[in-house]
Order: structure tokens, then sequence, then C-alpha cells
């Protein structure tokens, strides 16, 4: 993440914490999906 945002002429430091938040939120709902995926084959 870090060279990515070094080609794009951006600060890293900057570019970090809503790189990591926006991350954090996408695994969060895949493993939501996944868990509830899981429940609802459980219960058919």
């Amino acid at each position: 993440l870090p060279i990515l945002a070094k080609v794009l002429k951006l600060d890293p430091a900057i570019m970090s914490a809503p790189m990591i938040t926006t991350l954090v939120d996408a695994f969060g709902l895949i493993i939501y999906f996944l868990v509830a995926e899981q429940l609802l084959n459980l219960l058919v």
C-alpha cells in the first residue's frame, strides 16, 4: 500500500489510515456474509 501511495505521489502516512479502515470494513463484511451464508445453509 505505501508503494501505491508513492506511485500516485501522495504521502503514505496520510493514505494509511483511510486504507486500513477500508480494508478492515471490507473484511468485516466478507466475514459477516460468509457466516450468514453458513447459518442459512443450516436452516435449509
